[in-house]
């Protein structure tokens, strides 16, 4: 089990006493600059309406054109929601809202003590349509003394101090601004010892070139964490960035939504399992998370979602089922967060 300590909203706990951890989620979060204007008539209603049992099939097919469905920011809720995700046994909650997508640090800290859980916070900025000017305009040095100021001393001038770097944002085709804070987020790493968690574009290809622009700046690519891979089932891509000492992180079960505008869709979580124990089987154990990435209204349970329980409750069963055992279970949810969180200090 690792050792070390991890930096959360509340202050330092020793790495062994997170427990159960879900190592990508969002308690609050802004996602506003993602609304998709309508483009059919049968959109135009969902826009601003609240959503409810008439309307939320509908936001399965598009989530992004719905408002109200793209921010989390109440507190009574998002305590509620995650009272399931502790009666079932978790212990500790990573929140990685970073600039761009409106983190609330304060309040961060408020949910962890209403609730008992360990929350971890973010730092860093998101994808660069979510960028505040300062992006462009600052040097990478100017970015890297306001990152080690959050560090250090706390999130938007809270004393509420981050435990990991991230989820830092990159775009398909990733571009220049992202991979500056990239390099910015390699040398923060070298100064405090923190992870990194990488937001890359779900149904692209970008995860290599995000690990070739951190690996140039000097990152330690085996604290890094590649976010959202499960959106693409293919274990060879997988496996690849696990060949680079990278973590491949599985964080969207529960969510299988498709989009009309684009055609794309999610896959099942049925697909998930299947990519997950065909990695666990080729011995990737040790890199492997697991989390939900709950960040719309439609994902919690109030507004008809799976919440932040889905993994205890249904995914765990199915794991189970086709044969992963306590230890292995332990690794994904337990050992390997303890040690990507994890510093020394």
């Amino acid at each position: 089990m690792s050792t070390g300590r991890v930096m959360t909203v509340r202050g330092p706990v020793p790495a062994p006493d997170l427990g159960i951890t879900l190592m990508h989620e969002h308690v609050f979060i802004d996602l506003s600059f993602l609304w998709d204007a309508p483009t059919s008539e049968w959109q135009k209603p969902l826009v601003d309406a609240e959503i409810t049992l008439a309307n939320r099939g509908l936001l399965q097919v598009d989530p992004y054109v719905s408002r109200l469905n793209l921010l989390l920011d109440e507190f009574d809720v998002a305590v509620e929601e995650l009272a399931p995700f502790r009666q079932l046994g978790g212990s500790s909650v990573v929140d990685l809202t970073t600039t761009g997508i409106r983190p609330q640090p304060a309040k961060l800290r408020e949910v962890s003590e209403r609730t008992g859980l360990h929350v971890i916070a973010g730092c860093g900025y998101y994808t660069q349509r979510a960028h505040p000017p300062e992006v462009a305009t600052l040097s990478e040095s100017e970015l890297l003394e306001r990152l080690l100021v959050d560090i250090a001393n706390g999130l938007g001038g809270t004393d509420v101090r981050p435990g990991i770097i991230g989820e830092i944002g990159t775009s398909s085709p990733v571009h220049a601004d992202e991979a500056k804070v990239l390099r910015v987020a390699a040398a923060a790493q070298a100064k405090t010892g923190l992870a990194i968690n990488v937001h890359v574009a779900i149904f692209r290809r970008e995860a290599l070139a995000a690990l070739d622009i951190l690996e140039a700046a000097g990152a330690d690519l085996s604290r890094v964490v590649i976010s959202h891979l499960d959106e693409q089932p293919d274990t060879a891509y997988h496996q690849a960035i696990l060949e680079r000492g990278a973590y491949v992180e599985y964080d969207t079960f529960g969510s299988e939504s498709y989009f009309d505008g684009d055609g794309s869709a999610e896959p099942s979580d049925r697909e998930r399992v299947d990519c997950l124990i065909e990695l666990l089987d080729a011995g990737f154990g040790d890199r492997l998370l697991i989390s939900q990435d709950v960040c719309t209204k439609v994902q919690l349970l109030k507004f008809g979602g799976l919440g932040y329980g889905h993994i205890l409750r249904s995914i765990l069963p199915r794991l189970r089922r086709r044969g992963v055992d306590d230890a292995t279970v332990r690794k994904l949810l337990v050992e390997n967060p303890a040690r990507v969180l994890a510093t020394a200090s």
